[in-house]
C-alpha cells in the first residue's frame, strides 16, 4: 500500500453485495445460511444482507476492537477443525491466503467462500509462491507484482489437494479499484488429490 493511501472498509459495496447475493440465492436457497464474517469491520455488508436473507447464524469477528464485538483473529477459528459455518467471508485489506488455506485444511463440508484480494505486497505472501510451485524463491519486486493474478489462480486451483472441487467460481466487476472480489463454491470430495 503506497504512502498516503488509506485502508477503506467496503470500497465497492455494490460489487461485493451483488456477488454475495448471487451465491446465497444459488447455493443457500433452503435458508440454511451459517455465516462466519472473518473481517467484520463495520459489518456494513452483512447488515444489509441480513435484511434480505434469513440467516440461521451469523458470527462476525475482527482483530480491531469494537464495543460489543469479540476481538479475535479469524485465522485462529479457521485453523481449528470442527467449525460448522457454510458461508465464510474473508474481506481482508490485503491477502486472504492464510484464511483460504486454513479453510481448505480444516473444513469438512461444502462451503461458499468470499475473498477480497488486495494488491500483493512484495515479499508478504509466500503462500502465493508455494501455490505456483516456486517455494521460497526470492523474486525481484518487478516480477513479483506480475505474479499477482496467476498467484490468485494458483491458490484457488489448489483445492483438489485438500479434498475439494470447485462447483463454481465468479468474480465481481470492480472498475474502481485494484481489489478483486471472488466467490467460490467448494464441494467436499472423499479424498484429497495428493498429486495436486
Amino acid at each position: 500500500m503506497s504512502r498516503g493511501q488509506t485502508k477503506t472498509d467496503n470500497h465497492n459495496p455494490g460489487a461485493k453485495l451483488a456477488l454475495r447475493r448471487y451465491f446465497l440465492r444459488r447455493y443457500h436457497g433452503t435458508g440454511d445460511i451459517r455465516v462466519l464474517d472473518c473481517c467484520q469491520g463495520s459489518a456494513r455488508i452483512w447488515s444489509r444482507l441480513r435484511t434480505e436473507f434469513t440467516l440461521a447464524s451469523y458470527w462476525g469477528v475482527d482483530v480491531k476492537p469494537l464495543r460489543g464485538r469479540l476481538s479475535l483473529e479469524s485465522q485462529r477459528i479457521l485453523g481449528q477443525p470442527g467449525w460448522r459455518e457454510n458461508v465464510v467471508d474473508v474481506d481482508t485489506y490485503g491477502s486472504p491466503w492464510k484464511h483460504w488455506f486454513a479453510i481448505l485444511t480444516n473444513c469438512d463440508h461444502d462451503v461458499t467462500v468470499f475473498l477480497t484480494i488486495g494488491q500483493w505486497q512484495i515479499g508478504a505472501d509466500k503462500l502465493i509462491l508455494r501455490a505456483l510451485d516456486l517455494g521460497d524463491l526470492k523474486i525481484p519486486p518487478g516480477i513479483a507484482v506480475k505474479l499477482h493474478d496467476s498467484g490468485t489462480d494458483g491458490c484457488i486451483a489448489s483445492v483438489s489437494q485438500f479434498g475439494f472441487k470447485i462447483s463454481e467460481a465468479a468474480e465481481a466487476d470492480n472498475p474502481h479499484g485494484n481489489a478483486r472480489y471472488i466467490g467460490v463454491r467448494l464441494v467436499k470430495t472423499d479424498t484429497p488429490n495428493a498429486s495436486g
